[in-house]
């Protein structure tokens, strides 16, 4: 029983060493002109194999652009194929995300946030 429960252990200490996380890169921040509470955030999302980026919600709009073929699962079990290229538009305060990444290579795209200035970029939804 001991042996049992110390390899279920290892089992999931491992899982968890090999779990990643959505990474958002900033590439490049800028006031919008002529407005004093606005501004650009342009990012590198990477979503790794596995990871799922979380629900959540920006003080602005979002739009992306996929870079690379992915593959991902819906929170209702539905796979979505991305090609490159494919552009994305997300409203301020629509909820998005949920996908996971169940391809074989990194989900990455190239997002444009105009956003509040001074207010976190990403607001998560429980």
């Amino acid at each position: 029983m001991k042996v049992m429960i110390t390899s279920i252990l290892l089992t999931l200490c491992a899982a968890g060493a090999w779990a990643q996380e959505v990474m958002r890169e900033e590439i490049r921040r800028a006031a919008v002109p002529g407005s004093d509470n606005m501004e650009v955030i342009v990012t590198r999302l990477t979503v790794p194999v596995g990871a799922t980026i979380p629900l959540h919600t920006h003080p602005g709009d979002e739009h992306a652009v996929v870079i690379t073929p992915a593959q991902a699962e819906a929170p209702n079990g539905n796979i979505v194929e991305f090609a490159v290229g494919t552009p994305l538009y997300f409203p301020e305060g629509q909820v998005h995300g949920g996908l996971t990444n169940v391809g074989d290579a990194p989900m990455i795209a190239i997002t444009t946030h105009v956003v509040r200035k001074g207010v976190p970029l990403v607001e998560p939804v429980n």
